[in-house]
């Protein structure tokens, strides 16, 4: 869902005449964590969905996690963008759900379809179906939205604020007249 938060972000700004260029000019710190993660949680993903053990049973879940916890060092990095403190909420929810859940994003099991389910069953990707065991369930996969023309979603709480932060993420920085710009105690000569 994050990705149509941004298309629709990039498209709102440049409707509204925002400076789409601006949004090179972002200085992100640390951004490396970010391609990082993803590398992370994409081979464990990959790894869970052809069956291949990545090593011991516990290093998947580990991985996963470790994963959102660089997510969100990138996050505290970056703290004074617009946005990002939405954004590190959310991967924050969603790293606690996830990490009292064994390493899964808990999904609502009403909103799949039956081979979705029978998927997760057999412990296919980075999800598990709920349960009424599963940990803080408030804050897992639990809603859903079906828009015509796009993939149907289902999404948490911590989702939510992620897209936010995203959304004005982009927005503020195209719409700004001067992007931000950070000086580092090297450039200001200290």
């Amino acid at each position: 869902m994050l990705i149509e938060t941004l298309i629709f972000a990039l498209i709102i700004s440049r409707l509204c005449r925002g400076r789409l260029s601006r949004l090179g000019e972002l200085a992100l710190r640390e951004f490396w964590l970010v391609p990082f993660a993803l590398l992370i949680q994409s081979s464990v993903y990959w790894a869970a969905v052809r069956g291949i053990g990545l090593g011991p049973s516990w290093l998947s879940p580990v991985l996963d996690t470790v994963s959102y916890f660089l997510l969100l060092s990138f996050t505290l990095r970056n703290s004074s963008l617009p946005g990002i403190r939405w954004i590190t909420l959310g991967i924050l929810l969603n790293s606690i759900v996830i990490t009292l859940n064994k390493g899964l994003m808990p999904v609502d099991p009403s909103f799949l379809p039956e081979a979705s389910r029978l998927e997760l069953l057999a412990g296919q990707g980075t999800h598990g179906l709920m349960t009424p065991l599963t940990h803080l369930s408030f804050l897992a996969d639990r809603f859903y939205l079906n828009i015509p023309g796009l993939q149907k979603q289902v999404f948490s709480i911590g989702d939510i604020l992620i897209d936010v932060g995203g959304f004005c993420l982009v927005w503020k920085t195209t719409m700004k007249n001067k992007p931000n710009i950070v000086i580092s105690a090297k450039d200001s000569g200290m």
